[in-house]
């Protein structure tokens, strides 16, 4: 009867030091701007939809203007640490192919907030920067999901991004499509918008002068210096 005792004993033990490692384990991700669930593959929340190049909107967009889609660019939210919302994640579709490329773009608004994104069934691999974010890479298949979220920062607030995927067209070599691509078209590059009521301020121009008083000055000189040579040959 005592060995069962001292067995239960030990068994309720070991429990014990295994539930204040797992709060110990939580307390230490979440110290770290990390969900207990970061490492796991994400759920698509929604697919992404291309723009074709030759359609872009050039035109600079606020990140809260509903719908805008800046040289192909799609937008969303890191919630803060603590809201409970799950991290964005977006699929993209039409990777089938061997070697295909998909080129991500990244911006955050103010483009000075740090970001990450990552293939989620590359969870291992962290793509992490401050503002923009770019990178070329091979699908992992037929579709990708790509989840975007944050390492520091993320209890200060919401994180707004831009985003875009732009997939390499089938048949071109994929490396070389990649090594083309610019990487620095962001939609920061726009510029802002000037409001229509806008109202130049006025140039402020000397007044004219007439043709005498113009030479007026070279005269004087002139004279002077005839008079210093007069006098230096008296």
């Amino acid at each position: 009867m005592s060995k069962t005792k001292s067995q239960q004993c030990y068994q309720v033990s070991r429990l014990q030091l295994i539930g204040w490692q797992a709060v110990v384990c939580c307390v230490v991700l979440m110290s770290c701007g990390l969900s207990p669930g970061v490492g796991a593959a994400c759920t698509p929340q929604k697919d992404f939809v291309p723009v074709p190049e030759g359609q872009y909107d050039r035109n600079y967009s606020s990140i809260t203007t509903p719908g805008a889609r800046p040289l192909g660019y799609d937008s969303g939210i890191i919630y803060y640490l603590g809201s409970n919302q799950p991290n964005p994640c977006i699929r993209v579709t039409g990777t089938e192919g061997s070697g295909r490329r998909v080129e991500v773009m990244v911006q955050t608004v103010p483009a000075t907030l740090d970001i990450c994104v990552r293939d989620s069934t590359q969870t291992e691999i962290d793509n992490c920067a401050s503002g923009t974010i770019n990178l070329c890479q091979e699908a992992s298949g037929n579709s990708v999901n790509f989840e975007f979220y944050c390492k520091t920062g993320c209890e200060a607030g919401d994180i707004n991004f831009w985003y875009r995927f732009t997939v390499s067209p089938e048949g071109e070599d994929p490396e070389e499509w990649c090594f083309d691509r610019t990487g620095t078209d962001f939609p920061n590059t726009l510029g802002n918008v000037i409001p229509p009521n806008h109202v130049n301020n006025p140039v402020t121009r000397p007044p004219p002068t007439s043709g005498l008083s113009r030479l007026l000055p070279a005269w004087s000189s002139l004279f002077l210096m005839l008079v210093i040579t007069f006098l230096f040959f008296q």
